[in-house]
């Protein structure tokens, strides 16, 4: 698939409800198919088929040398470590939430207008209420039906549980929940916040079924996965992701594919060779900077624009975004000449000057960016400080070595990598916000603000999300971008294009991706 021009220009625009209190979301018509005969008819076939009729002998048995059909496969080192929607805090694991659950509310990749989902609209009934009414018939893959009731339960728990670093905050207006019938929930909230229909787009607002999850307690990966999305999982293990159709989903995007495997690869040079063997039918991330150029120059050198092994490359430009944020626990993060220092130390590596990344309607340029740093040591002894990140990052170790380097060239640091540890000084994140929206990409910053700083944004923040005309809402979004470089807990690093890589046949629509361009396996084909 050639890259497009919606992919190019949808990166992160800032989503918000119409101004218009009557601003009404549809769906469109859509449609349910149970076939229930159809079932009893293949369960009957099937336990014919397992009999032998009696004084028939059973016919030969088949080779061993028939092999298996693969499924179709997605490889990518990106790890699934949470199965719990209301626990997810990184890109992997939002894989489960995009394929096998649903939410009120979603978008089209990068976009900016909300789309219904389990809803079939949404609308702003007052200043304070938030209404939203469910399709018909929706079920979760269990067969129970999928009510008001399990909306109202999903979103309480996931406010209750709170989990750091999860969407959770996203809720943060909300005052309670009401239920008065089966298809309708009313959302009352304890300030004005055009932001809200956003936040029941992002992961931590996936609906769960009340009979089977805990309200207190985070699910284990290793129990069943039960939601109401486009896919059944089938199968789930720390390397594995097996996905089936689901037949009765209801919303806005139903699987194209009757089955697939979403599997993590141990590093890049794995995938290169499964993609020389043919066993993937898509890639996405996990390939290294130097393997991305190889194969971008077979591309750009075939005249059927495909790799040396029959693979199409996918663009999407500016997706990748690096940052840099201190730990709200370390001891260090208090010094604020410490703090300056470390800005300063990047600046010349930086491609990107604000934590709302380019592209994203209310970005506003705060960061500096190249020049000659000049990072000021005020302290006598060298302050030794812990770096963690993702070890199955694309180049993570390369890039943690590179922030390194500039820290300790200060002359007043010490740095100690810590792959996969959350417990550090400073986290290197390639990161993915929930949604595109400035709020989302703001988010680390506004939930862990220094106190210094805590009353200034959160007045921003109020009066962003209250705002219902374009000029405020950029004053708001200016002011908190400006606040963030005077903080510089949350450094913007780099923004780079993100890369798929599909086998010849495959379909990969602009729709294969969640509003923040989370992997969504249900708009692949092949």
């Amino acid at each position: 698939m050639a890259p497009s021009a919606g992919p190019a220009a949808a990166v992160g625009a800032l989503v918000r409800p119409a101004a218009s209190a009557g601003a009404r979301l549809h769906a469109g018509n859509l449609g349910q198919a149970r076939n229930l005969g159809l079932l009893l008819g293949l369960t009957l076939a099937l336990l014919l088929s397992a009999c032998t009729p009696t004084g028939e002998k059973p016919g030969p048995t088949p080779s061993g040398s028939e092999q298996p059909v693969r499924p179709f496969t997605v490889l990518t080192t990106d790890r699934i470590t949470v199965a719990d929607p209301a626990a997810i805090t990184d890109a992997g694991s939002a894989v489960i939430a995009q394929n096998a659950f649903q939410r009120l509310m979603t978008a089209e990749p990068g976009q900016n207008v909300l789309k219904p989902d389990a809803a079939r609209d949404c609308i702003f009934e007052a200043a304070k209420v938030y209404v939203c009414t469910l399709n018909e018939d929706l079920s979760f893959h269990n067969g129970h039906k999928l009510t008001s009731s399990d909306v109202k339960f999903s979103i309480e728990r996931a406010t209750r549980l709170a989990v750091p670093g999860s969407s959770a905050s996203l809720l943060s207006s909300l005052r309670r929940i009401e239920t008065p019938d089966p298809l309708t929930i009313r959302f009352v909230l304890s300030r004005e916040d055009t932001q809200f229909g956003w936040a029941l787009a992002s992961p931590a607002a996936s609906i769960v079924d009340e009979e089977l999850y805990d309200a207190d307690e985070i699910r284990p990966p290793d129990a069943p996965i039960v939601g109401s999305g486009p896919f059944v999982v089938t199968s789930f293990t720390s390397d594995e992701l097996q996905l089936a159709k689901y037949a009765d989903y209801l919303g806005k995007n139903p699987a194209r594919m009757p089955a697939l495997v979403l599997r993590t690869a141990p590093d890049s040079a794995t995938i290169e060779e499964a993609m020389k063997a043919h066993t993937a039918d898509v890639v996405w991330r996990g390939l290294s900077t130097a393997a991305v150029t190889r194969l971008t120059q077979q591309v750009q050198g075939n005249p059927e624009k495909q790799t040396t092994d029959g693979y199409t490359m996918t663009v999407l430009p500016g997706v990748r975004v690096h940052q840099l944020l201190w730990n709200a626990h370390s001891a260090h993060r208090s010094n604020a000449d410490l703090r300056r220092a470390i800005s300063a130390a990047l600046q010349e590596d930086r491609t990107l000057d604000s934590i709302v990344p380019n592209g994203v309607v209310g970005h506003v340029p705060s960061f500096e960016l190249g020049g000659k740093a000049v990072a000021s040591v005020t302290w006598s002894r060298r302050i030794q400080l812990t770096l963690g990140y993702d070890s199955a990052m694309p180049d993570g170790r390369d890039l943690a070595n590179q922030v390194r380097t500039r820290l300790e060239d200060t002359g007043g640091l010490s740095v100690r990598l810590r792959p996969d540890a959350t417990d550090t000084d400073l986290l290197l994140l390639d990161r993915k916000a929930w949604t595109a929206t400035a709020m989302a990409w703001l988010q680390p910053y506004l939930d862990a603000p220094l106190p210094a700083s805590s009353s200034k944004i959160r007045t921003s923040d109020t009066r962003y999300r209250a705002a219902i005309d374009d000029a405020t809402a950029m004053r708001e979004l200016r002011t908190l971008q400006s606040q963030a470089v005077t903080d510089a807990v949350m450094l913007p690093m780099t923004q780079r294009n993100e890369y798929l890589f599909a086998r010849a046949g495959v379909q990969i629509s602009d729709q294969s991706f969640g509003p923040g361009w989370q992997l969504g396996l249900f708009g692949m084909k092949g």
